[in-house]
């Protein structure tokens, strides 16, 4: 209803259904109507569905159409009336929309249309004749003439003059009068309104506004002197800097799924706010492709004392529920176990798209769980407040009647959920729907805990500490023996997944070490789904924070972007360099020693090297950043992380340099492609089903997109780099389409998603 009053100010006419109750889905206007409608008048869903086209002119005609055509029956006082007829004028606009232009809709709204014309169907009417009189309506003729159920007087309400019912043709000629007559009239109204024009520039907020992307557009135009060159004594720094332009959010286009899904994520990352690795992106990448696909798809997160509440959308507390959880205690050689039921905060909210779930102990005072500067390493336990949060989660769905049909839960911190789950919540007939998927995004970590930690869950870990189930081999005869939660995950889900084919492989074969003989215990059920990239976030030709996008056909962007960076850092600003770029986590999984000879050779081959990531390997490369190259024009060691940062070095990049020593899957190398850089990476895991050699005469040419080496050793990743150098100067047009040819890859969530849905289905039937 508040969309609507919007829509009647905005066109000048009586606040319809002033008096009216909601509306029921039964009244034949059902909730899915009003969101579609609320498109129209709502300016923030307006911008984020209609801007990508140029249709802004025909949106305030159909906007001022179904308003009147709405309130010319609502005057009657038949709130019904007014419904079935702003129902059948929204399908009437929805309907031929949908057919042109599926991209504007999205997937969101065409179940949405779906239902109406269900609705209006079942009212007696039909889907068609909604869509006639919504197309009348389009052409400024009041539906009450052409058989609406209750007609108005025109002395009663200012509404369009009455004809009779015209033939098909004739509407569709009306159509067009009518479209072609508002265009007009707004086109003079904005020549009228031109000199009071504000400045832009004195409001910054008015500069991001733009006119509507068409198809295929740049964010922003490539131009070198609109371009606000950084230095490196700007303070805050230049990657900080409020885009110049914000992208139309358009509406996924996705294959809707014909058996929608109840899915919950429990994960301790999600990007963009929750972020420490690739954990984060995986799981909002993978909620978006299948709540695109018309899934119900809700995340569990901690809610971190570091989160700033303002990134997250809708904010609310909902409820706070009793999490029960012990602790055990050792006085004078005697054990205590004591037990308590922790109040929980349940807020709700809404982050990169996705309905999320965050959960705290309610009473700050009390507990010091997830309360710190940053995601991990606070003040509190770790592995406590895992396990309590694993429990928190499950008592959460059963407080707030959540029972949903998979519970994806992702690596070792959520990995007693599955255990809690089959063993207390499905036995008691708490939760009885669900079926578990666990994904190991790496594993290097485990999940190790002594049976008497596992109490915080609220449940003894003696019940879980047998071979079978999740004791940890290694620790057989020694006291105590101890519990690997990712091994009870394993052994407890329905399916488990890694994030790669070759790292699933890697983990069956001696890469798994001592889970790999569990994982071959229940081979049946493994297996690995290469992750997907956002395309939403990483987008060359729409990413705000590039000072010029680009896309394969245009790619003039890339130079300037390369130029933005180098200036901003204080690095010698020379196009002829290849610059070399790596986004690392600094862990030895990531190859430090290889990272390390990275930079020397690089800059002895005459080429630039910016690092950007942070570790346990910090203090030795913020030393080298500090002493051996305080002040080189071509090294740049910047020991944090940024995300916009990263953003502006994947595409200044000529090469990302991506040498693991293992890599479930890597997103690193797929992003550098979405931004026309070259991978060079190490053949491992997720890394070798990603990046094919250019040089490898055994792969096929259409696959061949970026530098492969084996070894561990300087000299193998120095031979792939070197040939890297020698193309970059030597082949110049080479190097140009590889740059294109790279960013049409698709290595898209949509893809992925595909897989885990199928793997959902399966699971539906498993025992």
């Amino acid at each position: 209803r508040t969309a609507l009053q919007l829509g009647a100010r905005t066109a000048h006419l009586p606040s319809p259904f002033a008096g009216c109750p909601p509306p029921t889905k039964r009244s034949s206007l059902s909730y899915c109507v009003l969101a579609f409608v609320s498109l129209f008048f709502n300016p923030k869903k307006r911008k984020l569905v209609f801007e990508a086209i140029k249709l802004t002119p025909l949106i305030s005609m159909m906007s001022s159409s179904v308003v009147r055509a709405a309130a010319a029956a609502s005057q009657t006082g038949t709130c019904s009336s007014g419904y079935r007829h702003l129902s059948r004028a929204a399908l009437g606009i929805a309907a031929p929309t949908l057919g042109r232009r599926r991209r504007v809709m999205g997937a969101p709204l065409r179940p949405c249309v779906r239902r109406t014309a269900e609705a209006l169907a079942s009212d007696g009417t039909g889907a068609d004749a909604g869509a006639s009189i919504g197309a009348e309506a389009v052409a400024g003729i009041d539906p009450a003439a052409v058989g609406a159920p209750e007609t108005v007087s025109a002395t009663e309400v200012e509404a369009p003059n009455l004809v009779e019912a015209p033939s098909p043709v004739d509407n569709l000629q009306l159509m067009l009068q009518a479209l072609m007559a508002e265009n007009a009239a707004l086109q003079t109204k904005l020549v009228e309104l031109a000199p009071r024009t504000e400045d832009v520039t004195a409001r910054p907020e008015l500069a991001r506004v733009r006119e509507p992307l068409g198809p295929g557009e740049l964010l922003t135009v490539v131009d070198s002197a609109s371009i606000k060159w950084p230095t490196p004594e700007e303070n805050p720094p230049f990657w900080t800097r409020r885009p110049a332009a914000l992208p139309p959010a358009v509406a996924d286009v996705c294959e809707q799924d014909p058996n929608p899904m109840h899915v919950v994520h429990v994960t301790a990352e999600m990007a963009p706010i929750a972020k420490v690795g690739g954990l984060g992106d995986v799981v909002t990448g993978l909620a978006r492709a299948h709540l695109c696909a018309g899934h119900n798809v809700e995340v569990i997160l901690p809610f971190y004392s570091s989160l700033n509440e303002g990134d997250v959308e809708n904010l609310k507390h909902v409820m706070n529920f009793d999490v029960p959880k012990g602790k055990e205690t050792e006085w004078d050689g005697v054990r205590e176990t004591r037990m308590e039921m922790v109040s929980t905060s349940m807020h709700t909210g809404v982050i990169g798209g996705c309905n999320v779930i965050l959960l705290k102990p309610a009473a700050k005072e009390r507990s010091n769980i997830f309360v710190g500067g940053k995601i991990y390493g606070g003040s509190y336990n770790e592995l406590e407040a895992y396990l309590y949060f694993c429990r928190a989660a499950l008592e959460c769905l059963r407080s707030s009647g959540r029972d949903p049909q998979v519970l994806h839960v992702h690596e070792w911190q959520c990995s007693a959920v599955a255990m809690l789950y089959w063993d207390l919540y499905f036995k008691e007939g708490m939760l009885k729907n669900a079926k578990v998927m666990l994904t190991i995004h790496n594993m290097d970590n485990t999940g190790e805990c002594r049976e008497e930690e596992f109490i915080a869950t609220g449940m003894k870990g003696s019940l879980f500490n047998t071979l079978e189930r999740a004791m940890d081999e290694r620790t057989i005869g020694h006291n105590p023996e101890r519990l690997c939660l990712l091994k009870g995950a394993i052994v407890y889900s329905n399916f488990v997944t890694t994030v790669s084919p070759t790292y699933a492989k890697e983990a069956l074969n001696g890469g798994g070490g001592f889970l790999g003989k569990t994982l071959m215990k229940v081979s049946r059920k493994f297996g690995g789904v290469l992750n997907g990239v956002d395309t939403n976030l990483w987008d060359a030709a729409m990413d705000p924070v590039l000072p010029a996008n680009f896309k394969p056909g245009s790619m003039a962007g890339k130079a300037l972007c390369k130029k933005y960076l180098q200036s901003g850092l204080g690095m010698n600003v020379d196009s002829d360099k290849p610059l070399v770029v790596c986004i690392s986590r600094l862990v030895p999984q990531k190859g430090i020693d290889l990272i390390r000879h990275a930079i020397t050779h690089t800059k002895e081959q005459g080429g630039q090297f910016v690092l950007l990531g942070s570790g346990h390997s910090d203090p030795e490369f913020s030393a080298m950043a500090a002493v051996e190259y305080a002040d080189d024009p071509d090294v740049k060691l910047l020991i944090f992380y940024s995300d916009p940062l990263s953003h502006l070095m994947y595409a200044a990049a000529d090469m990302v340099l991506v040498p693991s020593m293992f890599e479930p899957c890597g997103l690193t190398q797929m992003i550098a492609m979405c931004y026309g850089a070259l991978p060079v990476v190490r053949k491992t895991g997720g890394l070798a089903d990603t990046v094919f050699d250019v040089d490898d005469a055994g792969v096929a040419e259409h696959l061949k997109n970026g530098f492969v080496f084996e070894g561990a050793d300087h000299a193998s990743m120095d031979r792939a780099l070197d040939r890297g150098f020698e193309y970059y100067g030597a082949k110049k047009e080479w190097w140009a389409s590889m740059q294109e040819k790279v960013m049409e890859v698709d290595n898209s969530w949509e893809r992925a998603g595909q897989e885990y849905i199928r793997i959902y289905n399966v699971m539906q039937n498993a025992v």
